[in-house]
């Protein structure tokens, strides 16, 4: 029998680079194309065919929730809050699932993404994994000159400024309930500490590659790179169809 889903919106961050170089609303409640960060990944959850969803929250707590509870009404979805008291990591909001016998689908709050998130959780579910990591390549040119030498020194090649491509956290997870477990109570939890915590456990951990437009808004410049990126393609991002487009 296939485990029921439920969401996790991981909404907890103080955001400072945001509020730095973007003063206003706390992260989650920036907009991009008309629409909050908080309200897209909702909009994914339900898309995705997930009715419950649990919100980590702690800086700003009321502001987030009360924009929460509107776009989470708005969806027909049923929104469980958890307000840290103090600072939990990334991942550490999920000890509140531990017991439940449901697929936890975890995603940031602070992503513009377009994964398709009810695909990624069937392939999750086709490979029976414990955990599922979204991911995509990230491509970074060096500012500088690499050597490359072999094991006694001797210069084999030199490239001038080279890509460098990295498999990349697209923060987005599936988790199950054996995974989730494994996260303490009140206990500051990072997803690489649960992650090598799964590992370390003998549990399926598998990487769930996509291609799909995503970026993870930090700043000022990131927020302008997501309207760029959401003005060329809106539906792709589900903000059509939430303006009723």
């Amino acid at each position: 029998m296939t485990r029921p889903a439920i969401g996790l919106v991981l909404a907890g961050g103080q955001g400072t680079r945001m509020e730095a170089s973007h003063p206003g609303p706390p992260k989650p409640l920036v907009r991009v194309g008309g629409i909050t960060l908080l309200e897209l990944g909702l909009a994914r959850l339900a898309d995705a065919g997930v009715t419950e969803v649990h919100l980590a929250l702690r800086h700003r707590a009321a502001e987030v929730l009360a924009a929460a509870q509107e776009a989470a009404a708005g969806r027909g979805l049923t929104l469980i809050p958890h307000q840290e008291e103090q600072p939990l990591g990334t991942i550490g909001a999920a000890f509140h699932l531990r017991g439940r016998d449901a697929t936890v689908l975890a995603v940031n709050g602070d992503l513009v993404s377009a994964i398709d998130l009810g695909a990624f959780l069937a392939r999750h579910r086709e490979r029976r994994a414990d955990l599922s990591i979204a991911t995509h390549d990230e491509h970074v040119r060096l500012k500088l000159g690499e050597v490359v030498a072999d094991g006694e020194g001797r210069v084999i090649d030199y490239r001038e400024k080279p890509v460098k491509t990295f498999r990349i956290s697209s923060g987005t997870y599936a988790l199950e309930p054996a995974v989730v477990a494994l996260v303490q109570r009140n206990t500051w939890t990072s997803i690489p500490d649960l992650v090598r915590r799964a590992v370390q456990s003998s549990a399926l951990v598998v990487e769930d590659p996509h291609d799909a437009p995503w970026i993870d808004v930090n700043d000022a410049l990131d927020l302008a790179a997501a309207e760029a990126l959401v003005a060329d393609d809106p539906r792709a991002f589900g903000i059509a169809s939430a303006e009723g487009a």
